[in-house]
């Protein structure tokens, strides 16, 4: 391998992780969407679902 496709090589590299951080640096969990729509239906996304705390129920007396 010659020094050019080298260098090459480390910029491809490196501009396919500088797009991949700006597309998902502003999501915290799942870095993908699995298209179920079920975050559509009910507003919470099975991918984070399990991750989240439980919330505490109130007794109702």
């Amino acid at each position: 391998m010659t020094w050019g496709t080298l260098v090459l090589l480390v910029l491809v590299l490196g501009g396919v992780a500088w797009v991949w951080y700006r597309v998902n640096n502003h999501k915290s969990g799942a870095a993908s969407c699995c298209g179920c729509g079920q975050c559509v239906r009910t507003g919470e996304c099975v991918m984070v679902k399990g991750k989240k705390p439980a919330k505490k129920q109130q007794d109702p007396s």
